[in-house]
């Protein structure tokens, strides 16, 4: 066991009366041998960074509020913070100058985090790095981290999802086709898009088991799609095609085998910032699934996020 230099705290507790409070820092080789801790315990800053949302559009914001706790029984002094953002992305301001913060308290301030034009999407971290000075002149530090995820804009009217960019696409088979049905490996080797002996123009070739998932930013209300087996299987494969709005199923149709007529779909997904497409394999292995997400739209407000 690590021995420690210890430091015992009385606070008081209300009713319940004083409750005790014990700071232990590790004792260095010197102070281990001869049994004699050199100084106080040292104590550093606490932090948090929660941002009032976490997707950000490419030259879009949003703001955070930086919380810095002393949990020590002594001040901290000279207390500073700075942020370090992914490329393209700025705090403002980007660093701060908090002065003392006496025992036990905290300070909150606002920073706003902006997203640079041509930025890539995806997920990108945020931190704040907290320095202070300690008891006995020693520096000591804190940190405090975000994940912020920059998102695509917002889809406007009615939109074939198709086109919007995917911020998942798994697939059983082959990429997911945008306009084709399922094809090989090579993206966009994929045949026309047709169930039951209809022939769809724009719509998604998937292939079970298959996630796609697309921004909407809370803009759009309804989503439409055709579904089945595309006819390239025959009568073979069946499928489950289930849809997501942020993480709750707003539908799941039956199973639907490769004999099957089409399947119309509508889900309300009003409010929803993610639309997620699901097919899973309807029970009988997923060699012949190739599940047509035919003429799939969203119908957007004018407006949005993005």
């Amino acid at each position: 066991m690590c021995p420690h230099s210890a430091q015992v705290r009385e606070v008081y507790a209300g009713s319940t009366g004083p409750e005790r409070r014990l700071l232990l820092r590790p004792l260095t080789g010197a102070e281990a041998r001869t049994g004699t801790p050199r100084g106080p315990v040292v104590c550093a800053p606490e932090a948090k960074l929660p941002p009032a949302d976490t997707t950000v559009p490419a030259g879009g914001s949003t703001s955070a509020e930086l919380t810095v706790t002393n949990p020590c029984d002594t001040p901290l002094r000279d207390v500073t913070a700075a942020f370090g953002l992914a490329e393209g992305w700025t705090a403002t301001p980007g660093t701060l100058d908090l002065g003392d913060l006496a025992a036990d308290r905290t300070a909150t301030v606002r920073t706003e985090l902006a997203r640079g034009e041509g930025t890539p999407n995806g997920p990108r971290p945020a931190a704040a790095e907290v320095r202070a000075t300690s008891t006995g002149g020693a520096r000591v530090n804190g940190s405090a981290s975000a994940e912020l995820d920059g998102t695509p804009p917002s889809p406007h009217g009615e939109v074939s999802v198709s086109t919007l960019d995917f911020l998942t696409a798994d697939n059983g088979w082959g990429p997911v086709e945008r306009d084709r049905g399922n094809g090989e490996a090579a993206p966009g080797d994929g045949k026309a898009l047709t169930i039951d002996g209809t022939t769809y123009e724009r719509g998604l070739g998937t292939h079970a088991d298959s996630t796609v998932e697309v921004f909407l930013g809370g803009n759009c209300s309804t989503f439409t799609a055709t579904t089945g087996l595309d006819d390239e299987v025959g009568a073979d494969g069946s499928v489950v095609f289930k849809v997501y709005a942020d993480g709750e199923r707003v539908y799941r149709g039956g199973t639907a085998h490769g004999s099957d007529a089409a399947v119309p779909v509508e889900a309300r997904i009003e409010g929803a910032r993610k639309l997620r497409l699901r097919v899973t394999d309807g029970g009988d292995g997923n060699a012949h699934d190739h599940a047509d997400w035919a003429a799939a739209t969203v119908r957007c407000g004018t407006g949005g996020t993005g």
